[in-house]
């Protein structure tokens, strides 16, 4: 590269474009699940969850807290406004300092869930694509649960 009176590098002022317009890969179409699919889906993510909720309650209770299914009302509940855009933290309902601390850990460990859980779609003969889970389809997670685990 020719260099200037400086010793730098001349830069040409003509620089390529890295893309040409009308070159670049287009985004995949949004996937639609059949409902059957999402059901299946649902139910193994409240499934996972609730194996979460059944290891903090048991991990609680040498702090001498029990998770009441109020506690998980809260939980969820700060979730479902973390998934809309809000922070979640602190979960409200909290009875002290301990109490405070196990409602947060649970609510921050189940924060994570929905990076963590990828659905599959097929796009051709050998090549399949993955998406983390959509923030709707999240909430209807923890409404289900919430359904099946706080009478």
């Amino acid at each position: 590269m020719p260099k200037n009176n400086m010793n730098r590098p001349v830069i040409p002022e003509n620089i390529p474009a890295l893309f040409v317009q009308g070159t670049e890969i287009p985004e995949p179409p949004p996937s639609k699940q059949d409902i059957a699919a999402l059901k299946g889906e649902a139910k193994r993510v409240v499934k996972r969850i609730t194996a979460i909720v059944a290891e903090h309650r048991h991990a609680a209770v040498p702090l001498g807290i029990e998770l009441t299914s109020g506690d998980l009302r809260s939980v969820l509940t700060a979730l479902r406004g973390h998934a809309r855009g809000g922070s979640g933290l602190p979960v409200p309902g909290a009875r002290n300092e301990i109490h405070t601390h196990v409602l947060n850990r649970l609510f921050e460990e189940l924060v994570e869930e929905p990076s963590n859980i990828l659905f599959t779609t097929v796009t051709g003969p050998d090549t399949t694509r993955y998406e983390s889970m959509d923030p709707a389809f999240w909430i209807e997670c923890l409404e289900l649960l919430e359904k099946t685990h706080c009478p």
